[in-house]
């Protein structure tokens, strides 16, 4: 027969009465509370009716996994008929060991230590998620570092989660708000405040809402083919929890809690360098579609080239807003020298004066070919993918040639052209004559 057990739940702040009354029914079937140990840990004893009282710290930290009050409050406590048992957070639990003991605090010192805990728990939440959400919208809408983004779910949906936290973060705070008037009046009147439900902030619907959203992300994930991605989300989903349960186990103390911040800090840094890893030295996507291996354009449909193709990229995405598709073929010359070796030239043989003229020459010296092809309904995305695409870019007119409503060449290597509904930008190298022009044109159409 087993002597200890663990019971993994968690209270908010205003459900610390709920939490007392909860060790109270364990202990009236036998099982007292011992400590808080990843979870709530419970040895056999006799069955008692045991009294606890569940009180908020508010000078404590939500990253504090010893208890909260310090010696001369739990003395205090002693002195008042309540034993210290233990304490997380701001969470401090006593256990009644005297009949006469006396309230531990007053009705109103009790409502304005849940009101503050809570209170510092929001603005803590609100604040990361505001950071979060302005960094995201500020990244898409403002200063978007790529036009890819505007096709891809998997980025739109992380957006969305980011909002929408902070929506439910809004939400809470009016929670908490009405709450307290409501608690307010009850004192003014007289009236006992019982601390039995936490509304919105509940941790059994925060963790369900925080782990659909977080399971929708990596499904997403997956379907868009990042498989490399989706993989460290994953190891960094089990890297966290992990360490939450290690800590949990560990309860570092003030003086120690800077192990597990620089333990939180390596976490966080295996992740970043995973992803740049997995992007810039694997592959992100492993799903390609069959249909995608053979690109709807390479060099020798419009001009004769020696050498043999290789298809470097060739990837397509959707989003709610459109579609895009990607290819880059580069080809091998008969001396057996790469585009990519082209590429790759030594830094002391060119000297660009600045990142536009280096662009400029790279592209001049490969005989490769790459284009991206932008599709939307919406006029307001293809307007956006052009203004990303064109920024800073000084082009040479050349509407007519692609029958477009603009279209410019740039740097003598690349076109842009704008339709009503599609952007394409065409790195050639080259300048195209008007029969290729036909050619490029035929052949991207018919790649709807």
């Amino acid at each position: 027969m087993r002597t200890r057990k663990r019971i993994y739940r968690k209270f908010s702040y205003r459900e610390c009465d709920a939490f007392a009354a909860f060790l109270r029914r364990q202990s009236s079937k036998g099982w007292h509370f011992k400590e808080w140990k990843m979870g709530l840990v419970f040895e056999r004893g006799d069955k008692k009716d045991v009294v606890y009282d569940v009180q908020t710290f508010p000078e404590g930290s939500e990253n504090n996994y010893r208890p909260a009050a310090d010696e001369e409050y739990a003395d205090f406590c002693e002195a008042a008929g309540w034993e210290f048992v233990d304490g997380q957070k701001r969470f401090c639990i006593f256990r009644k060991r005297d009949k006469t003991a006396v309230p531990i605090v007053t009705a109103e010192e009790k409502f304005q230590n849940v009101w503050m805990a809570e209170r510092k728990q929001w603005l803590q939440k609100s604040l990361s998620y505001a950071l979060i959400a302005g960094l995201c919208l500020c990244q898409y809408i403002l200063w978007p570092v790529s036009a890819m983004s505007l096709y891809n779910n998997m980025i739109l949906f992380i957006i969305c989660i980011a909002v929408i936290r902070l929506l439910w973060c809004a939400a809470d705070g009016a929670w908490l708000l009405q709450w307290r008037r409501r608690q307010e009046k009850k004192l003014a009147y007289g009236l006992t405040i019982t601390y039995d439900r936490a509304g919105t902030q509940k941790h059994i619907l925060v963790s369900l809402r925080e782990g659909l959203c977080m399971g929708i992300l990596f499904l997403l994930t997956l379907q868009a083919g990042y498989d490399g991605i989706a993989l460290w989300f994953l190891v960094f989903a089990i890297l966290c929890v992990g360490a939450d349960a290690l800590a949990s186990y560990l309860r570092p103390d003030k003086e120690t809690a800077w192990i597990m911040q620089f333990a939180a800090l390596g976490i966080s840094l295996v992740m970043v360098l995973g992803l740049t890893a997995t992007v810039f030295f694997g592959k992100i996507s492993d799903g390609r579609r069959p249909e995608l291996e053979n690109p709807p354009l390479i060099q020798k449909d419009y001009k004769e080239i020696q050498g043999t193709e290789h298809v470097k990229e060739c990837f397509s995405q959707k989003s709610l807003f459109g579609e895009m598709f990607c290819a880059q073929i580069e080809y091998t010359p008969e001396d057996g020298v790469s585009d990519g070796e082209l590429l790759k030239l030594p830094a002391e043989e060119t000297e660009p004066q600045d990142t536009q003229q280096a662009e400029t020459q790279m592209l001049e010296e490969t005989n490769g070919l790459r284009y991206e092809i932008y599709r939307s309904s919406y006029p307001w995305i293809i307007d956006k993918t052009w203004n990303i695409e064109t920024k800073g870019r000084k082009m040479e007119d050349c509407t007519a040639q692609w029958d477009a409503v603009y279209a410019g060449f740039w740097a003598s290597c690349c076109y842009y052209v704008k339709y009503e509904n599609a952007v394409w930008v065409i790195t050639t190298g080259e300048r195209l004559s008007e029969q290729q022009t036909l050619i490029l044109r035929e052949k991207l159409e018919k790649s709807k």
